[in-house]
């Protein structure tokens, strides 16, 4: 009997192996395309495609101006100013109204209160694309359309629903006894907020405004529809000014390098803040 017990583990273990081997190879096939997709980018932003050899030639844009066909491109100087004050204005912004309006979901008794959160969740559901033809007369009504002004209000409204109903659940894990507790101890609500409840949502806050500056540094769709000119330079129009010129003459290995300069603070973003990420998302879950 033992040694029919050990027959059959040995079997199962050599079928476990088996299924293994087969999902690796698998994996490894899924992933090869990414990987050569990759490998190409990287060689196309820093080798020269006529003599194969090493080069940063390709990252003149950043003090020089380049010539594409008959463009005439700009250093990127300016657009990259531009993009960082649109994200820290807008992080800043989504953050702030994002905790003050998760706190009043979370812990405040009002008329309606049940349905403005499910009206968030709703929101957070609906593709931004389809509000965009209606978001474009409002602006143009209101007279900011074109201007960095009017992306940052839009930018801001389309991520503060599904912030703020994240925000939330973080808000309502803290036990009402602590707040109860600074209330005694002589805080008002204005300080027990400040002083006690934020520091116990950190882990939201931190999660939150990670994906609010991954969000508004990679946003191309706003520029991209609601900016008309190149007055107004980000890195998104940029790179349209680059990928689509009069002459449809693609420099792939100048393109290559602004994307790599584009998603560089994103990717950095992400690896310094993998922890807090998954601890942010693992507890943003709960309640939803």
């Amino acid at each position: 009997l033992q040694m029919n017990r050990k027959k059959k583990y040995e079997n199962r273990a050599k079928f476990e192996i088996r299924q293994e081997r087969i999902a690796v190879m698998i994996m490894i096939i899924c992933v090869l395309p990414i990987l050569y997709i990759y490998g190409k980018f990287f060689s196309n932003a820093f080798i020269d495609q006529q003599t194969g050899s090493w080069t940063l030639s390709n990252f003149n844009f950043f003090k020089d101006t380049i010539k594409i066909g008959n463009s005439i491109i700009e250093p990127i100087g300016p657009s990259m100013k531009n993009t960082i004050f649109f994200t820290a204005i807008v992080t800043l912004c989504e953050v702030v109204f994002s905790c003050m309006a998760g706190y009043a979901l979370s812990r405040l008794d009002f008329w309606g209160k049940k349905t403005l959160t499910l009206s968030l969740l709703i929101l957070r559901m609906v593709p931004c694309v389809m509000l965009l033809n209606g978001v474009g007369d409002v602006l143009m009504y209101i007279g900011i359309v074109n201007t960095m002004f009017g992306v940052m209000i839009v930018a801001i409204a389309f991520r503060l629903p599904g912030s703020s109903f994240i925000i939330r659940n973080f808000f309502a894990q803290v036990p009402k006894d602590i707040e109860n507790s600074a209330l005694v101890d002589g805080c008002n609500r204005f300080t027990a907020f400040f002083q006690v409840i934020l520091h116990l949502v950190k882990p939201g806050i931190a999660s939150t405004a990670m994906f609010s500056f991954m969000a508004a540094w990679s946003n191309y769709l706003l520029f991209n529809v609601l900016i008309f000119n190149s007055k107004t330079p980000v890195l998104a129009t940029y790179l349209r000014k680059v990928a689509s010129n009069d002459e449809m003459i693609a420099d792939y290995g100048i393109f290559c390098a602004m994307a790599l300069i584009y998603m560089l603070p994103v990717l950095v973003f992400f690896f310094i803040s993998q922890k807090q990420l998954m601890k942010g998302n693992i507890s943003g879950g709960k309640g939803i």
